[in-house]
Protein backbone atom coordinates (compact mmCIF):
# COMPACT_ATOMS: atom_id res chain seq x y z
CA UNK A 1 0.00 0.00 0.00
CA UNK A 2 2.73 2.04 0.05
CA UNK A 3 1.74 4.92 -2.16
CA UNK A 4 1.91 5.81 1.54
CA UNK A 5 5.26 7.40 1.86
CA UNK A 6 7.56 9.25 3.73
CA UNK A 7 6.71 13.08 4.03
CA UNK A 8 7.35 15.68 6.43
CA UNK A 9 4.97 18.32 6.37
CA UNK A 10 6.79 22.15 6.43
CA UNK A 11 6.12 24.46 9.78
CA UNK A 12 5.36 28.13 8.87
CA UNK A 13 8.70 30.44 9.56
CA UNK A 14 11.35 28.08 9.89
CA UNK A 15 14.62 29.14 9.54
CA UNK A 16 16.11 26.48 7.23
CA UNK A 17 13.60 24.93 5.30
CA UNK A 18 15.80 21.83 3.82
CA UNK A 19 15.88 19.10 6.52
CA UNK A 20 12.97 21.18 8.72
CA UNK A 21 10.58 18.24 9.90
CA UNK A 22 7.62 20.14 11.58
CA UNK A 23 4.70 21.23 10.09
CA UNK A 24 1.49 23.76 9.74
CA UNK A 25 -0.64 23.67 12.97
CA UNK A 26 -3.47 24.65 11.11
CA UNK A 27 -3.95 20.97 9.21
CA UNK A 28 -7.61 19.37 9.88
CA UNK A 29 -7.42 16.18 11.71
CA UNK A 30 -3.61 16.22 12.36
CA UNK A 31 -4.01 18.50 15.79
CA UNK A 32 -1.00 20.13 17.64
CA UNK A 33 1.18 17.02 16.72
CA UNK A 34 2.27 18.32 13.90
CA UNK A 35 4.24 21.00 15.58
CA UNK A 36 6.69 18.75 17.29
CA UNK A 37 9.89 19.06 16.13
CA UNK A 38 12.10 16.11 15.22
CA UNK A 39 15.19 18.14 16.82
CA UNK A 40 18.51 16.08 17.62
CA UNK A 41 17.64 13.04 15.02
CA UNK A 42 13.98 12.65 16.54
CA UNK A 43 15.15 12.27 20.36
CA UNK A 44 14.61 15.09 22.93
CA UNK A 45 17.99 16.07 24.51
CA UNK A 46 18.82 13.91 27.49
CA UNK A 47 16.75 10.77 26.79
CA UNK A 48 18.57 8.60 25.62
CA UNK A 49 18.57 4.95 26.89
CA UNK A 50 19.86 5.12 30.46
CA UNK A 51 19.32 1.32 31.73
CA UNK A 52 16.61 2.27 33.95
CA UNK A 53 13.81 0.08 34.53
CA UNK A 54 10.26 1.39 33.04
CA UNK A 55 8.07 -1.61 32.92
CA UNK A 56 5.37 -2.18 34.56
CA UNK A 57 2.43 0.50 35.60
CA UNK A 58 3.12 4.20 36.19
CA UNK A 59 0.97 7.43 36.95
CA UNK A 60 1.32 8.57 33.49
CA UNK A 61 3.18 11.35 34.72
CA UNK A 62 6.73 10.03 33.66
CA UNK A 63 9.68 11.82 31.97
CA UNK A 64 9.17 13.00 27.82
CA UNK A 65 11.37 10.04 25.94
CA UNK A 66 11.17 11.56 22.86
CA UNK A 67 9.09 13.29 20.59
CA UNK A 68 8.06 13.41 16.94
CA UNK A 69 5.24 14.17 14.00
CA UNK A 70 1.68 13.53 15.90
CA UNK A 71 0.38 11.78 13.04
CA UNK A 72 -3.10 10.34 14.20
CA UNK A 73 -4.84 12.30 17.40
CA UNK A 74 -5.08 10.65 20.69
CA UNK A 75 -3.74 9.39 23.55
CA UNK A 76 -2.70 5.58 24.51
CA UNK A 77 -0.86 3.80 27.15
CA UNK A 78 0.42 0.55 26.97
CA UNK A 79 3.52 -1.55 27.05
CA UNK A 80 6.17 -1.38 24.12
CA UNK A 81 6.88 -4.27 21.48
CA UNK A 82 9.78 -3.80 19.22
CA UNK A 83 8.71 -4.93 15.89
CA UNK A 84 11.80 -4.58 14.01
CA UNK A 85 11.56 -7.97 11.37
CA UNK A 86 8.06 -9.33 10.11
CA UNK A 87 8.54 -12.54 12.45
CA UNK A 88 8.31 -10.55 15.60
CA UNK A 89 4.37 -9.44 15.05
CA UNK A 90 2.92 -12.28 16.73
CA UNK A 91 4.39 -10.84 20.38
CA UNK A 92 1.52 -7.71 19.80
CA UNK A 93 -0.84 -7.94 22.19
CA UNK A 94 -4.19 -6.80 22.42
CA UNK A 95 -3.54 -3.11 23.64
CA UNK A 96 0.42 -2.70 22.90
CA UNK A 97 2.21 -0.16 21.83
CA UNK A 98 3.79 -0.86 18.36
CA UNK A 99 7.39 0.09 18.31
CA UNK A 100 8.81 0.15 14.82
CA UNK A 101 11.23 1.63 12.05
CA UNK A 102 7.94 1.53 9.72
CA UNK A 103 5.06 0.13 9.21
CA UNK A 104 4.32 -2.15 5.90
CA UNK A 105 0.82 -3.69 4.93
CA UNK A 106 1.81 -7.03 6.48
CA UNK A 107 1.74 -5.25 9.75
CA UNK A 108 -1.98 -3.49 9.37
CA UNK A 109 -3.57 -6.87 11.47
CA UNK A 110 -1.14 -5.90 14.29
CA UNK A 111 -2.26 -2.29 14.18
CA UNK A 112 -5.78 -3.53 14.52
CA UNK A 113 -4.94 -5.22 17.82
CA UNK A 114 -2.45 -2.00 19.03
CA UNK A 115 -3.23 0.86 21.35
CA UNK A 116 -1.10 2.71 19.83
CA UNK A 117 1.98 2.96 17.22
CA UNK A 118 5.29 4.58 17.35
CA UNK A 119 7.89 4.76 14.15
CA UNK A 120 11.70 5.84 13.74
CA UNK A 121 10.82 6.97 10.28
CA UNK A 122 8.08 8.49 8.08
CA UNK A 123 5.64 11.68 7.94
CA UNK A 124 2.31 12.73 7.40
CA UNK A 125 1.91 10.38 4.95
CA UNK A 126 3.61 7.41 5.31
CA UNK A 127 1.89 4.48 5.72
CA UNK A 128 1.32 4.10 9.54
CA UNK A 129 0.49 7.72 9.55
CA UNK A 130 -2.81 6.92 6.89
CA UNK A 131 -3.29 3.34 8.17
CA UNK A 132 -3.39 4.44 11.89
CA UNK A 133 -5.28 7.72 11.14
CA UNK A 134 -8.05 5.29 9.43
CA UNK A 135 -8.22 2.81 12.45
CA UNK A 136 -8.65 5.43 14.49
CA UNK A 137 -4.90 4.44 16.26
CA UNK A 138 -2.89 7.41 17.96
CA UNK A 139 0.41 7.11 16.33
CA UNK A 140 3.56 9.42 16.71
CA UNK A 141 5.72 8.97 13.66
CA UNK A 142 9.56 9.99 12.59
CA UNK A 143 10.90 9.82 16.08
CA UNK A 144 14.63 9.11 14.77
CA UNK A 145 15.32 6.73 17.00
CA UNK A 146 12.31 5.36 19.05
CA UNK A 147 13.33 1.78 18.36
CA UNK A 148 16.48 2.24 20.43
CA UNK A 149 15.40 4.28 22.70
CA UNK A 150 12.47 1.69 23.88
CA UNK A 151 12.63 -1.95 25.57
CA UNK A 152 10.00 -4.12 25.29
CA UNK A 153 7.68 -4.56 27.86
CA UNK A 154 8.49 -0.41 28.95
CA UNK A 155 5.23 1.00 30.20
CA UNK A 156 4.29 4.15 27.74
CA UNK A 157 2.07 6.83 26.21
CA UNK A 158 1.84 8.49 23.64
CA UNK A 159 0.33 11.14 22.48
CA UNK A 160 -1.03 11.99 18.87
CA UNK A 161 -2.04 15.20 18.41
CA UNK A 162 1.33 16.80 20.27
CA UNK A 163 3.76 14.00 19.00
CA UNK A 164 5.27 13.06 22.37
CA UNK A 165 6.04 9.87 23.88
CA UNK A 166 6.44 9.96 27.52
CA UNK A 167 7.32 7.46 30.52
CA UNK A 168 4.95 5.30 32.09
CA UNK A 169 0.90 4.75 31.92
CA UNK A 170 -1.52 7.64 31.52
CA UNK A 171 -4.14 7.78 34.16
CA UNK A 172 -6.93 9.17 31.77
CA UNK A 173 -6.23 6.80 29.57
CA UNK A 174 -10.00 5.22 28.41
CA UNK A 175 -11.45 2.40 26.03
CA UNK A 176 -12.00 4.65 22.69
CA UNK A 177 -14.60 4.03 20.21
CA UNK A 178 -12.41 4.66 16.45
CA UNK A 179 -16.05 4.38 14.55
CA UNK A 180 -18.04 6.71 17.39
CA UNK A 181 -14.90 9.48 17.71
CA UNK A 182 -15.66 10.21 13.79
CA UNK A 183 -19.34 10.02 14.06
CA UNK A 184 -20.54 13.78 13.24
CA UNK A 185 -22.02 15.07 17.02
CA UNK A 186 -24.45 17.13 15.68
CA UNK A 187 -26.73 15.16 13.20
CA UNK A 188 -27.30 18.08 10.77
CA UNK A 189 -24.67 17.67 8.16
CA UNK A 190 -23.25 20.83 6.10
CA UNK A 191 -25.33 21.46 2.99
CA UNK A 192 -22.19 22.16 0.68
CA UNK A 193 -22.48 22.81 -4.02
CA UNK A 194 -19.02 21.25 -2.84
CA UNK A 195 -19.07 17.65 -2.55
CA UNK A 196 -17.01 16.32 0.39
CA UNK A 197 -15.40 12.59 0.61
CA UNK A 198 -13.24 10.80 1.85
CA UNK A 199 -9.79 8.76 1.70
CA UNK A 200 -9.68 5.05 2.45
CA UNK A 201 -6.69 2.81 1.85
CA UNK A 202 -8.03 -0.17 3.51
CA UNK A 203 -11.22 -2.16 3.29
CA UNK A 204 -11.40 -2.49 7.52
CA UNK A 205 -11.82 1.12 7.66
CA UNK A 206 -14.76 1.51 5.55
CA UNK A 207 -17.40 1.85 8.55
CA UNK A 208 -15.35 4.59 10.16
CA UNK A 209 -15.10 6.36 6.85
CA UNK A 210 -18.90 5.81 6.32
CA UNK A 211 -19.60 7.17 9.69
CA UNK A 212 -18.16 10.69 9.01
CA UNK A 213 -21.07 11.20 6.52
CA UNK A 214 -18.98 11.83 3.70
CA UNK A 215 -20.54 12.52 -0.24
CA UNK A 216 -18.44 9.13 -1.34
CA UNK A 217 -14.82 7.68 -1.44
CA UNK A 218 -12.93 9.99 -3.62
CA UNK A 219 -9.87 7.61 -3.74
CA UNK A 220 -9.75 3.84 -2.37
CA UNK A 221 -6.24 2.62 -2.83
CA UNK A 222 -6.27 -0.62 -4.70
CA UNK A 223 -2.45 -1.59 -4.13
CA UNK A 224 -3.28 -2.79 -0.04
CA UNK A 225 -5.47 -5.49 -0.87
CA UNK A 226 -2.75 -6.64 -2.96
CA UNK A 227 -0.12 -5.81 -0.89
CA UNK A 228 -1.66 -7.43 1.87
CA UNK A 229 -1.18 -10.95 0.49
CA UNK A 230 2.50 -10.56 1.15
CA UNK A 231 2.76 -11.30 -3.02
CA UNK A 232 3.26 -9.72 -6.20
CA UNK A 233 -0.17 -9.89 -8.18
CA UNK A 234 2.56 -12.71 -10.90
CA UNK A 235 3.10 -14.64 -7.44
CA UNK A 236 -0.16 -14.73 -6.27
CA UNK A 237 -1.76 -15.56 -9.72
CA UNK A 238 0.82 -18.19 -10.01
CA UNK A 239 0.09 -19.56 -6.83
CA UNK A 240 -3.26 -19.58 -6.52
CA UNK A 241 -4.95 -18.82 -9.95
CA UNK A 242 -6.44 -15.59 -12.15
CA UNK A 243 -10.13 -16.50 -10.73
CA UNK A 244 -8.75 -16.08 -7.04
CA UNK A 245 -6.50 -13.01 -7.48
CA UNK A 246 -9.76 -11.28 -9.41
CA UNK A 247 -11.79 -12.39 -6.12
CA UNK A 248 -9.40 -10.85 -4.13
CA UNK A 249 -9.86 -7.53 -5.95
CA UNK A 250 -13.53 -7.81 -5.75
CA UNK A 251 -14.10 -8.88 -2.16
CA UNK A 252 -12.24 -6.02 -1.17
CA UNK A 253 -13.88 -3.08 -3.08
CA UNK A 254 -17.31 -4.27 -2.68
CA UNK A 255 -17.30 -4.06 1.51
CA UNK A 256 -16.43 -0.61 0.35
CA UNK A 257 -18.71 0.21 -1.94
CA UNK A 258 -21.63 -1.75 0.56
CA UNK A 259 -20.79 0.19 3.33
CA UNK A 260 -21.18 4.01 1.06
CA UNK A 261 -24.09 2.83 -1.41
CA UNK A 262 -25.08 4.51 -3.50
CA UNK A 263 -22.51 6.96 -3.15
CA UNK A 264 -19.46 7.13 -5.23
CA UNK A 265 -16.57 5.07 -4.50
CA UNK A 266 -13.33 5.90 -6.56
CA UNK A 267 -11.33 3.14 -7.07
CA UNK A 268 -7.45 3.85 -8.16
CA UNK A 269 -5.54 1.11 -10.03
CA UNK A 270 -2.55 -0.60 -8.87
CA UNK A 271 0.28 1.79 -7.98
CA UNK A 272 3.27 0.73 -6.17
CA UNK A 273 6.82 0.76 -6.46
CA UNK A 274 9.19 -1.90 -7.50
CA UNK A 275 11.37 -1.10 -4.13
CA UNK A 276 7.46 -1.77 -2.24
CA UNK A 277 7.04 -5.27 -4.89
CA UNK A 278 10.42 -6.38 -3.94
CA UNK A 279 9.81 -6.92 -0.28
CA UNK A 280 6.94 -9.15 -0.98
CA UNK A 281 7.07 -12.98 -2.17
CA UNK A 282 7.82 -13.01 -6.01
CA UNK A 283 9.66 -9.94 -5.50
CA UNK A 284 13.25 -10.98 -6.61
CA UNK A 285 12.62 -10.03 -10.00
CA UNK A 286 11.63 -6.87 -9.45
CA UNK A 287 14.04 -4.10 -11.27
CA UNK A 288 16.63 -2.19 -8.77
CA UNK A 289 16.07 1.71 -9.50
CA UNK A 290 17.65 4.40 -7.90
CA UNK A 291 14.42 6.15 -7.41
CA UNK A 292 11.55 4.28 -7.71
CA UNK A 293 9.27 6.89 -7.35
CA UNK A 294 10.16 7.87 -10.56
CA UNK A 295 10.51 4.59 -12.16
CA UNK A 296 8.41 1.55 -12.71
CA UNK A 297 5.30 2.48 -11.53
CA UNK A 298 1.54 3.51 -11.76
CA UNK A 299 -0.26 3.44 -15.35
CA UNK A 300 3.03 3.03 -16.96
CA UNK A 301 3.68 -0.30 -15.18
CA UNK A 302 0.08 -1.67 -16.42
CA UNK A 303 0.00 -0.70 -20.17
CA UNK A 304 3.51 -2.67 -19.33
CA UNK A 305 1.52 -6.12 -17.88
CA UNK A 306 -1.42 -5.37 -19.61
CA UNK A 307 -2.06 -9.00 -18.65
CA UNK A 308 -2.21 -8.50 -15.17
CA UNK A 309 -4.15 -5.07 -15.14
CA UNK A 310 -6.76 -6.96 -17.73
CA UNK A 311 -7.38 -9.20 -14.26
CA UNK A 312 -7.86 -5.73 -12.22
CA UNK A 313 -10.06 -4.28 -14.71
CA UNK A 314 -12.35 -7.74 -15.24
CA UNK A 315 -12.93 -7.11 -10.89
CA UNK A 316 -13.99 -4.00 -11.90
CA UNK A 317 -16.33 -5.64 -14.88
CA UNK A 318 -17.98 -8.37 -12.23
CA UNK A 319 -18.61 -5.64 -9.70
CA UNK A 320 -20.55 -3.86 -12.18
CA UNK A 321 -22.00 -6.75 -12.95
CA UNK A 322 -23.33 -7.42 -9.63
CA UNK A 323 -25.25 -3.92 -9.59
CA UNK A 324 -22.75 -1.79 -8.29
CA UNK A 325 -22.79 1.02 -10.56
CA UNK A 326 -21.79 3.89 -7.74
CA UNK A 327 -17.77 1.88 -8.24
CA UNK A 328 -15.65 4.63 -10.52
CA UNK A 329 -11.69 3.84 -11.77
CA UNK A 330 -9.08 5.94 -11.58
CA UNK A 331 -6.31 5.86 -13.58
CA UNK A 332 -2.66 7.12 -11.50
CA UNK A 333 0.25 8.61 -12.99
CA UNK A 334 -0.75 9.06 -16.41
CA UNK A 335 1.28 11.88 -18.29
CA UNK A 336 -0.37 12.13 -21.69
CA UNK A 337 -2.98 11.46 -24.20
CA UNK A 338 -1.28 8.26 -25.38
CA UNK A 339 -1.35 6.77 -21.45
CA UNK A 340 -5.07 7.20 -21.40
CA UNK A 341 -6.27 5.91 -24.83
CA UNK A 342 -4.10 2.85 -24.22
CA UNK A 343 -6.04 2.28 -20.62
CA UNK A 344 -9.41 3.33 -22.75
CA UNK A 345 -8.82 0.81 -25.12
CA UNK A 346 -8.05 -1.64 -22.71
CA UNK A 347 -10.99 -0.96 -20.88
CA UNK A 348 -13.26 -1.92 -23.23
CA UNK A 349 -11.61 -5.30 -24.28
CA UNK A 350 -12.35 -6.12 -20.79
CA UNK A 351 -16.05 -5.38 -21.11
CA UNK A 352 -16.26 -2.15 -19.50
CA UNK A 353 -18.50 0.00 -21.15
CA UNK A 354 -16.46 4.23 -21.06
CA UNK A 355 -19.31 5.89 -22.14
CA UNK A 356 -21.49 4.16 -19.63
CA UNK A 357 -19.24 3.93 -16.36
CA UNK A 358 -17.50 7.04 -14.33
CA UNK A 359 -13.46 6.89 -15.02
CA UNK A 360 -10.83 9.66 -14.96
CA UNK A 361 -7.64 10.45 -14.41
CA UNK A 362 -5.16 10.83 -11.29
CA UNK A 363 -2.92 14.60 -12.11
CA UNK A 364 0.37 14.02 -10.29
CA UNK A 365 2.70 14.55 -12.98
CA UNK A 366 3.33 18.62 -14.14
CA UNK A 367 2.79 16.68 -17.64
CA UNK A 368 -0.68 15.84 -16.73
CA UNK A 369 -1.74 19.43 -15.55
CA UNK A 370 -0.21 20.83 -18.78
CA UNK A 371 -2.16 18.19 -20.94
CA UNK A 372 -5.48 18.34 -19.20
CA UNK A 373 -7.51 19.80 -22.67
CA UNK A 374 -6.36 16.71 -24.43
CA UNK A 375 -6.73 14.01 -21.89
CA UNK A 376 -10.36 15.86 -21.36
CA UNK A 377 -11.03 14.86 -25.28
CA UNK A 378 -10.34 10.90 -24.69
CA UNK A 379 -13.90 11.15 -22.41
CA UNK A 380 -12.49 10.56 -18.57
CA UNK A 381 -15.46 12.04 -16.55
CA UNK A 382 -13.03 13.85 -13.72
CA UNK A 383 -9.56 14.24 -12.90
CA UNK A 384 -8.23 14.23 -9.23
CA UNK A 385 -5.31 16.08 -8.01
CA UNK A 386 -2.50 13.69 -5.97
CA UNK A 387 -0.76 16.64 -4.83
CA UNK A 388 1.75 14.36 -2.68
CA UNK A 389 2.83 13.18 -6.00
CA UNK A 390 2.36 16.61 -7.63
CA UNK A 391 4.10 18.67 -5.54
CA UNK A 392 7.23 16.32 -5.29
CA UNK A 393 7.45 16.04 -9.59
CA UNK A 394 6.57 20.04 -9.65
CA UNK A 395 9.56 21.48 -7.09
CA UNK A 396 11.95 18.38 -7.66
CA UNK A 397 11.98 17.56 -3.78
CA UNK A 398 11.98 13.65 -3.03
CA UNK A 399 9.54 12.55 -0.85
CA UNK A 400 11.89 9.90 1.00
CA UNK A 401 14.79 12.28 1.49
CA UNK A 402 14.30 13.89 4.77
CA UNK A 403 17.50 16.15 4.11
CA UNK A 404 14.94 18.79 1.77
CA UNK A 405 11.64 17.50 3.79
CA UNK A 406 11.27 21.48 4.48
CA UNK A 407 11.15 22.03 0.83
CA UNK A 408 7.67 20.24 0.43
CA UNK A 409 5.07 22.09 0.11
CA UNK A 410 1.76 21.59 -1.95
CA UNK A 411 1.00 25.22 -1.19
CA UNK A 412 3.93 26.47 -3.09
CA UNK A 413 2.98 29.01 -6.41
CA UNK A 414 3.89 26.62 -8.92
CA UNK A 415 1.68 23.71 -7.42
CA UNK A 416 -1.45 26.06 -6.99
CA UNK A 417 -1.09 27.21 -10.73
CA UNK A 418 -0.53 24.09 -11.89
CA UNK A 419 -4.02 22.89 -10.16
CA UNK A 420 -6.21 26.29 -11.08
CA UNK A 421 -5.03 26.31 -14.68
CA UNK A 422 -6.01 22.12 -14.51
CA UNK A 423 -9.59 22.85 -13.16
CA UNK A 424 -10.72 25.86 -14.91
CA UNK A 425 -9.56 23.64 -18.02
CA UNK A 426 -12.15 20.88 -16.63
CA UNK A 427 -15.12 23.52 -16.07
CA UNK A 428 -14.64 24.43 -20.16
CA UNK A 429 -14.70 20.87 -20.76
CA UNK A 430 -17.47 19.86 -18.45
CA UNK A 431 -14.58 17.26 -16.36
CA UNK A 432 -15.37 16.83 -13.10
CA UNK A 433 -12.42 18.18 -10.57
CA UNK A 434 -11.06 16.88 -7.24
CA UNK A 435 -8.41 16.32 -5.10
CA UNK A 436 -7.41 13.20 -2.89
CA UNK A 437 -3.89 14.30 -1.91
CA UNK A 438 -3.48 15.06 2.11
CA UNK A 439 -3.34 18.70 1.25
CA UNK A 440 -7.21 18.01 0.85
CA UNK A 441 -7.05 18.36 4.60
CA UNK A 442 -5.16 21.41 4.86
CA UNK A 443 -7.92 24.78 5.33
CA UNK A 444 -5.98 26.62 3.20
CA UNK A 445 -5.65 24.51 0.22
CA UNK A 446 -9.59 23.92 0.78
CA UNK A 447 -9.85 27.54 0.81
CA UNK A 448 -8.27 27.67 -2.20
CA UNK A 449 -9.94 25.35 -4.44
CA UNK A 450 -13.18 26.35 -3.41
CA UNK A 451 -12.84 29.71 -4.42
CA UNK A 452 -11.05 27.80 -7.86
CA UNK A 453 -14.62 26.39 -8.52
CA UNK A 454 -13.09 22.51 -7.80
CA UNK A 455 -16.13 19.57 -7.58
CA UNK A 456 -15.01 17.59 -4.71
CA UNK A 457 -12.66 17.59 -1.69
CA UNK A 458 -11.38 13.76 -0.60
CA UNK A 459 -10.10 14.50 2.87
CA UNK A 460 -8.80 12.09 5.53
CA UNK A 461 -11.56 10.20 8.17
CA UNK A 462 -10.80 12.36 11.24
CA UNK A 463 -10.84 15.58 8.84
CA UNK A 464 -14.13 15.16 7.07
CA UNK A 465 -16.58 17.64 9.71
CA UNK A 466 -13.92 19.74 9.56
CA UNK A 467 -13.89 20.04 5.85
CA UNK A 468 -17.17 20.04 5.37
CA UNK A 469 -17.73 23.32 7.77
CA UNK A 470 -14.87 25.00 5.69
CA UNK A 471 -16.14 24.97 2.75
CA UNK A 472 -19.58 25.94 3.83
CA UNK A 473 -17.63 28.53 5.44
CA UNK A 474 -15.76 29.14 1.84
CA UNK A 475 -18.74 29.08 -0.23
CA UNK A 476 -21.27 31.51 2.13
CA UNK A 477 -18.67 33.97 1.86
CA UNK A 478 -18.66 33.92 -2.01
CA UNK A 479 -22.51 33.96 -2.34
CA UNK A 480 -22.24 37.13 -0.21
CA UNK A 481 -19.31 38.69 -2.17
CA UNK A 482 -21.57 37.86 -5.25
CA UNK A 483 -24.38 40.24 -3.83
CA UNK A 484 -22.77 43.06 -2.08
Amino acid sequence: MLQSRPITTIKDGTDSRAGANGGAGSDFGTGAGIEAELANGGVVEGTERDGKDRSGDRDGSGEALFSGLGASPGIASGVARIVAELDQLDKVGEGDVIVTPMTTPDMVPAMKRAAGIVTNEGGMTSHAAIISRELGVPAVVGTGNATEALDDDDAVTIDGDKGTVTEGRSETDEQRDAVEEVRPQSPVKPMTATEVKVNVSIPGAAERAAATGADGVGLLRLEHMILSTNKTPEKYIADRGVDAYIEEIVEGIRGVADEFYPRPVRVRTLDAPTDEFRQLEGGDDEPHEHNPMLGYRGIRRSLDLPEVFEHELSAFRELYEMGYDNVEIMLPLVNDVEDVLAAKRLMREAGIDTERRSWGVMIETPASALCIAELADCGIDFASFGTNDLTQYTLAVDRNNENVAGYFDELHPAVLDLIGRTVETCREHDVATSICGQAGSKPRMVNFLVNEGVSSISANIDAVRDVQHEVKRVEQKLVLESIR
